[in-house]
């Protein structure tokens, strides 16, 4: 995986999100599609291991 790649946070999720940045060990990612735009949307860090390539 690498920065512009997008992903879920598991094999079964319906919202996607694109790799922004990535480290050793976590990834910032933010919504994609109609998700970037719903309230509450926001970028966020979150371990590798809990990405799912789409």
């Amino acid at each position: 995986m690498q920065p512009g790649d997008h992903i879920t946070l598991h094999p079964s999720a319906t919202s996607t999100f694109e790799i922004v940045d990535l480290d050793d060990t976590h990834a910032t990612v933010t919504p994609t599609g109609t998700d970037a735009t719903a309230p509450g949307a926001y970028t966020f860090r979150i371990p590798r291991t809990h990405l799912t390539a789409t």
